[in-house]
C-alpha cells in the first residue's frame, strides 16, 4: 500500500490492523496464502482449500460523533459461521471498525482452527445446508435468438455430496441452448454430472429402484417448462419432468420381440443412464403396427431414420417375416441399393442412430400422445459418451443432424471428441468437467467461439488441453505437416517431388520467366 495516496488516519489504523494478523497468522501455525490488492487491502486464503479466505478489500472514511472522522474498512470472510454453506457466506460485504477487523479475524482463525484438528477433512460437509428455498433459486430467462428458445430446457444444477461432487453448479444457462457439450477427462466425472442432472429433472424412483445413493446427497435443478420455471428436487421431486430420455454408453441392446409384452425393469427412464446393461424401447414393434394399420407414423419415422442415417435410403416392413428391414445405398452412387438388411445385420454405427433415435420417440410420445411427427416431440435427451461407435465424419453430422429432425429437444451429452463440436449449433454451450482432491468434481462453463477452430485448435485449447498434437514418431519438428488438409498436403508433395526432378534434370527454366511483363 502506498502511505502517500490514503488518509494518515488510514495509514496508522491499517499498521495496527496488519501487525495484529500477521501475529495471529503466526500464532495459529496454520498455512495460509496473503496477497495485497493493488489499490488497498489484502486476502488470506486458507491454502488447504482456497474456498475459504478473509478479505480486507476496500476502506470509506465517514463523519461521525462530534463531527470527528472515522474510518470503516470493508470485510468479507468465508466461512462466516459454521453454520452456512460456503458458497452462501457473508453474501453482502460488512463494514467495520479497525479493532472490529481484528477481532472478526480472531473469530475467523479460531473457526478455522476448530476444523483442521484432523490431518484431513472435507469442508463441504461441515457447513450446514440452506433451506430448500434458497438452495437454488428462480432466475430471469437468458437467450440470444428470442425464436429459438425450447419449450423444456435446464437452466440450473446445484448438487452436493453426490459421488465425486462436493460442491457444484451449473448457473443460468440460456433457454435457446439446444446442444449442451460436457468435455473433460476419463475419470474427471462428466457421467457423475450427467447422472445428477437426470436426477433432478426425474427424481430418484424409477420402477423398482430408487437411485438415491447417498443419505447426504442434494440435487436440485431449475428447468423452464413452457412459459414456467420449475425448481425440481430429486428426493421430494415436486416438479418432474415427464418429457426425459437418457442414454448411458451401452446402446446397441434393442428390447427383444419376446419380452415385448413386458415392461422390462431395464427400460427405466435412468437404468441406462446408470447401469450398463439397459435395453433400448423396440420401436420396430411400434413401426409394424403402424404399418400394417397404414398409420402416417410409420411414413413420418420412416422419414426421421431416413434422414438421421447417411447412405439409408429406406425402410420397408417385410410382410413375410412381419420384420422390419434397412435398406442402404452406395456411398458413390445413391441410386444404388444394397439387399435389404435387419437391425442385427446394419453397421453398430447406423445401429445406434436407429435405436436411440426410436427409444426417443416412443419414450417423448409417451408423454405426448397428441402429437405425430417426430419433429414436434419436446423435451431434455441425456447422452453419455455422444462419440461412440461413429467415425468421425459422422461424428460431426449428429449434432446437424439430430437438430435437424428433433428441432424442439434439448441434447444434453459428453463427449471425448472435438469432431462433434465442429458440428455444434449456434449457441451451443461447453461445460468443462475437472475433478481434484481438494475441490471434488467442478464444472466451468468455457467460452470458445467454435465457429472459425479446426479440430487442432480445439484439441490444444482450453476444452481438451492438449499440449501438443503432433505423432509420438516425430524426432525433428520441422518434419510436421502444418497444410489445414490432406488433400493440400499432397499437392504440396507434388509440387515438392516436381521441383526435385526438374533440380536434377539438365533442364534450364525458360528466359522469358524472368523478362518483365508490358502493356499493349
Amino acid at each position: 500500500m502506498n502511505a502517500k495516496s490514503h488518509p494518515i488516519q488510514v495509514v496508522n489504523e491499517w499498521h495496527r490492523i496488519a501487525e495484529s494478523i500477521k501475529q495471529q497468522i503466526n500464532d495459529s501455525a496454520i498455512k495460509f496464502e496473503i496477497k495485497a490488492h493493488k489499490h488497498f487491502g489484502l486476502k488470506i486464503t486458507y491454502k488447504e482449500f482456497r474456498k475459504i479466505y478473509f478479505e480486507i478489500s476496500d476502506y470509506e472514511v465517514v463523519q461521525g460523533f462530534m463531527n470527528k472522522m472515522k474510518v470503516l474498512y470493508v470485510v468479507e470472510q468465508v466461512p462466516e459461521d459454521k453454520f452456512t454453506p460456503i458458497d452462501q457466506s457473508l453474501q453482502e460485504a460488512r463494514n467495520l471498525h479497525d479493532y472490529e477487523v481484528t477481532s472478526a479475524f480472531k473469530e475467523w482463525i479460531d473457526l478455522i482452527k476448530s476444523f483442521i484438528r484432523l490431518d484431513s477433512i472435507d469442508f463441504t460437509s461441515l457447513f450446514f445446508l440452506e433451506d430448500d428455498e434458497l438452495f437454488l433459486q428462480n432466475e430471469p430467462n437468458r437467450y440470444f435468438e428470442e425464436n429459438n428458445i425450447l419449450d423444456h430446457c435446464l437452466k440450473s444444477l446445484s448438487v452436493s455430496n453426490f459421488q465425486g461432487i462436493k460442491r457444484a453448479t451449473i448457473e443460468n444457462l440460456p433457454v435457446d441452448t439446444h446442444w449442451v457439450f460436457l468435455v473433460g477427462e476419463n475419470g474427471f466425472g462428466k457421467s457423475t454430472v450427467l447422472q445428477s442432472i437426470l436426477l433432478g429433472l426425474h427424481g430418484s424412483k424409477d420402477g423398482p429402484y430408487d437411485f438415491d445413493q447417498e443419505e447426504n446427497s442434494r440435487i436440485r435443478v431449475e428447468y423452464k417448462s413452457h412459459e414456467d420455471n420449475l425448481i425440481n428436487d430429486f428426493r421430494t421431486n415436486p416438479s418432474p419432468l415427464t418429457h426425459i430420455a437418457a442414454y448411458g454408453p451401452v446402446r446397441l441392446n434393442m428390447q427383444s420381440n419376446s419380452s415385448i409384452s413386458e415392461i422390462s425393469e431395464k427400460q427405466g427412464t435412468l437404468y441406462s443412464l446408470f447401469r450398463t446393461d439397459g435395453d433400448l424401447l423396440n420401436v420396430e414393434f411400434e413401426l409394424v403396427k403402424w404399418a400394417l394399420k397404414g398409420d402416417k407414423r410409420f411414413q413420418l419415422v420412416r422419414t426421421a431414420f431416413c434422414r438421421l442415417v447417411p447412405y439409408l435410403a429406406d425402410i420397408q416392413l417385410n410382410k413375410d417375416t412381419d420384420r422390419i428391414e434397412y435398406i442402404e445405398k452406395d456411398v458413390f452412387n445413391e441410386n444404388a441399393r444394397y439387399e435389404p438388411l435387419t437391425f442385427e445385420k446394419i453397421a453398430s454405427g447406423f445401429r445406434s442412430i436407429v435405436g436411440i433415435a426410436g427409444d426417443m420417440i416412443i419414450r417423448l410420445s409417451n408423454t405426448q400422445k397428441d402429437i405425430l411427427d417426430p419433429s414436434d416431440l419436446t423435451g431434455i435427451v441425456i447422452i453419455d459418451e455422444l462419440d461412440l461407435h461413429w467415425h468421425p465424419k459422422l461424428q460431426k453430422q449428429i449434432p446437424e443432424l439430430f437438430s435437424e429432425v428433433f428441432p424442439k429437444i434439448q441434447f444434453i451429452v459428453s463427449t471425448h471428441s472435438p469432431i462433434p463440436l465442429l458440428g455444434a449449433p449456434k449457441n451451443s454451450t461447453i461445460l468443462k468437467v475437472t475433478r481434484t482432491k481438494e475441490e471434488g468434481i467442478t464444472i466451468q462453463k468455457v467460452d470458445v467461439d467454435l465457429k472459425t477452430l479446426t479440430p487442432n485448435l480445439l484439441l490444444t485449447s482450453g476444452i481438451f488441453d492438449m499440449d501438443n498434437i503432433f505423432s509420438s514418431q516425430i524426432e525433428e519438428l520441422t518434419e510436421v505437416r502444418t497444410e489445414d488438409t490432406f488433400e493440400e498436403m499432397e499437392k504440396n508433395e507434388a509440387i515438392d517431388e516436381f521441383l526435385k526432378e526438374f533440380e536434377s534434370s539438365n533442364e534450364q527454366f525458360p528466359d522469358e520467366l524472368f523478362e518483365p511483363k508490358t502493356n499493349g
